[in-house]
């Protein structure tokens, strides 16, 4: 069963901080007992020591504590680290259509910063007036067209990755042309901006660029198989028929379960539950595609429930209808996978 990004990662972080926590509580037993000086001296094994002993002791006691204020200390690190690993990790896959919007319009007004440092490098370079300087200035105008062109379509809801990459390529040329002939600091800062800018648009069409290497430059490679850039109303519109299709899956079990012999079992308890789950899971994820928070992870949650129906429906064999609606509600959920770009298989 494929594994949130989130979940693959942490899990580097939670043996040394295991051992971390159990450094630290370690020590703080330690120092509890050290201090119960009563209990100590109640003890009938007590045993004084020499004034040497003692220094010798008192030496192992510092360092034990510094021991452990550099565990605490480490401990406390490696849980700041994780959770800011977190956030970075669970940070929103799903870019909504506003933030696409301002990701376009950043890239035109750095584009624009970009062209004016290239302009002023150029005219004081030794390609001023040069044939290298007529294909840099046909890259960028090129550059332009595509990028226009890329926001016509998506003001009309038309966007697509191909859209995305003919903005990628034509950048390509252009990064050929700034890592092969460096002008000015001013004019390598701007484009470096414009192609951070140029990254998020890239995320947020499922399509990743290659920078390096761009001496024929190629096309940009898709990171999923959703050929263009769905749009909050068509998520919106997937999540709704997913909602719509568990109550008809929903109904037509439980009329299955009541006329079979699992009813009143405790098989019947269990799918139930998992039926319970799954309309929580979904609900969580409808309300954070609302307030602008779904992640993959939000998605997998829901894809994880799915897989205990999906388990139970492949092992009783119930009515053909019930079946007929959980393999719709599938292809549902198949279609929810691909749109958020989470790798999913079910068991079969």
């Amino acid at each position: 069963m494929a594994q949130p990004a989130r979940s693959r990662d942490l899990v580097f972080l939670r043996l040394p901080l295991r051992v971390l926590g159990v450094s630290v509580v370690n020590c703080f037993r330690g120092f509890y007992h050290h201090g119960d000086t009563e209990n100590t001296e109640s003890r009938s094994d007590f045993k004084p020591v020499s004034i040497r002993g003692g220094q010798a002791m008192h030496k192992i006691s510092f360092l034990s504590h510094k021991i452990c204020s550099v565990s605490l200390a480490l401990l406390i690190l490696g849980v700041f680290a994780s959770m800011v690993m977190g956030q970075v990790i669970g940070e929103p896959y799903r870019i909504d259509d506003k933030q696409v919007k301002k990701t376009i319009e950043r890239i035109e007004k750095q584009s624009d910063k970009f062209r004016g440092s290239l302009d002023a490098g150029l005219d004081k370079s030794r390609f001023n007036g040069s044939t290298r300087e007529d294909d840099i200035n046909a890259f960028v105008k090129d550059f332009y067209r595509e990028t226009k062109h890329l926001h016509d379509q998506f003001d009309h809801h038309k966007s697509v990755a191909s859209d995305v990459e003919s903005v990628l390529d034509r950048a390509a040329r252009i990064d050929g042309f700034m890592s092969r002939y460096p002008l000015t600091s001013k004019t390598q800062t701007d484009w470096a901006a414009l192609k951070t800018n140029l990254d998020e648009l890239a995320a947020a069409f499922n399509v990743s660029p290659r920078w390096a290497g761009y001496r024929n430059y190629p096309t940009a490679t898709a990171v999923s198989d959703v050929p263009y850039r769905i749009s909050d109303k068509e998520v919106e519109q997937i999540i709704h028929r997913i909602e719509k299709q568990s109550d008809r899956f929903r109904s037509a079990l439980d009329a299955a379960l009541d006329k079979s012999r699992l009813d009143g079992t405790r098989r019947e308890d269990d799918i139930n539950a998992f039926v319970k789950d799954f309309y929580k899971e979904t609900k969580t994820l409808h309300e954070h595609f609302d307030q602008h928070k779904s992640t993959g992870a939000d998605v997998q949650s829901v894809l994880e429930r799915g897989s205990h129906i999906d388990e139970f429906m492949r092992r009783t064999r119930l009515k053909k209808n019930v079946e007929r609606e959980w393999s719709n509600l599938k292809m549902n959920l198949d279609e929810l996978a691909r749109v958020y770009g989470v790798t999913w298989r079910w068991g079969y």
